[in-house]
């Protein structure tokens, strides 16, 4: 279930424990949820980004509404008051033994993530994606190309999982250049072996660029470049 800037992943729900007695004539139909309600990240932990989970447990009445919801785990305390408040909203088809609704005990784990654009920002402490509603020039309008005035080392940005696979990644990745020289919405044009998205779009948004002028006004300049990622 996707939110501006993030996603709250609901598992199956989880039934720990029946309120009736089963046995092997008991025919038990498990609740089914009909009404939802997504928990909103908290604002301090979205900030920050900070991710996490939190498990609740409810009670599912005869009528399928939801009662007496506690939390069982959680990462930071403000995501189970946040996941508590959004599950007792809920709506039930009711449990069912053998054809008459019952009560029921169950859990309700959700996991609190955030989009990789969302961290990217919080990391660099600058909006790096951004909606930019300004002329773009594009590079190859402009008599020189644009110069950096800081490249990073892009072996520092190579993917944990890959340490030690020898895997390596040509890309082409194209951004757009502010009149301050910070990088803005960088995006993969071309990639030859998958998983390097991610580490490839964070160290080209570690690059500065010179302040670019054109007619003489600061100029937002779009421009494409190949970059070579390996141990």
């Amino acid at each position: 279930m996707k939110i501006w800037g993030y996603s709250v992943l609901m598992a199956a729900l989880s039934l720990p424990q029946l309120a009736v007695a089963e046995d092997s004539e008991d025919k038990i139909r498990h609740p089914i949820a009909i009404y939802k309600v997504t928990p909103t990240h908290p604002e301090d932990l979205y900030q920050q980004g900070i991710e996490g989970h939190a498990t609740v447990e409810i009670t599912v009445d005869v009528d399928g509404s939801v009662i007496d919801p506690s939390v069982h785990t959680t990462s930071h305390e403000e995501f189970g008051l946040a996941a508590m408040l959004a599950s007792s909203e809920w709506i039930f088809e009711p449990a069912t033994k053998n054809g008459v609704p019952v009560e029921i005990r169950a859990k309700l784990p959700f996991v609190f993530s955030l989009t990789f654009e969302h961290k990217l920002n919080v990391e660099m402490e600058r909006e790096v994606f951004k909606k930019l509603d300004t002329k773009i020039t594009p590079s190859s309008d402009l008599e020189k190309p644009p110069l950096p005035t800081f490249v990073p080392a892009f072996v520092d940005f190579y993917p944990e999982e890959f340490i030690g696979t020898g895997k390596s990644a040509a890309i082409s990745i194209e951004f757009i250049i502010a009149p301050d020289g910070f990088i803005h919405n960088p995006r993969i044009i071309s990639i030859s072996t998958e998983g390097f998205e991610e580490a490839a779009i964070r160290a080209v948004s570690h690059m500065k660029y010179k302040p670019i002028v054109v007619d003489n006004k600061p100029a937002y300049v779009s421009m494409a470049m190949p970059i070579q990622m390996s141990e």
